[in-house]
């Protein structure tokens, strides 16, 4: 959503999570990064009072995509410079093996890209995959 000027953002991190149907009351909300002219919003950084209400949202943040209001809304977790790079780094290799290879499903999961066959997918719900690193 746009950013404006004196929102409170602890309403806009609350109706996001009332989307994914998650109650955790956040310790700390804020807008990360200067203000640009481009008028694209500033990440919001919220803090949770326990890393299990962090994994349920993250787990649960592809609910956002059948949302009304937050359907553009991105969740993801805090990364360092060097986790952002790597992570990067692997969604373009993912890419680059989407344009190689689109009979398959191609997903990142703790640092591998799986690919699995959407044949397979299709008939058995139990997909044979592939790592590659």
């Amino acid at each position: 959503k746009a950013e404006v000027e004196n929102e409170d953002v602890g309403d806009t991190v609350a109706n996001v999570l009332n989307d994914m149907n998650e109650k955790p009351r956040p310790i700390e909300c804020l807008r990360v990064g200067k203000v640009t002219d481009t008028g694209k919003p500033r990440p919001i950084k919220v803090k949770l009072s326990s890393s299990d209400a962090v994994a349920n949202i993250l787990r649960n943040a592809k609910l956002l995509k059948n949302s009304v209001d937050n359907k553009a809304t991105f969740i993801g977790p805090d990364r360092s410079r060097e986790e952002r790079a790597a992570h990067r780094s692997l969604v373009e290799k993912m890419k680059a093996k989407i344009e190689e290879e689109p009979e398959n499903y191609h997903y990142i999961e703790r640092g591998m890209i799986i690919s699995v066959k959407k044949s397979t997918v299709a008939r058995t719900n139990t997909p044979s995959t592939s790592r590659t690193d």
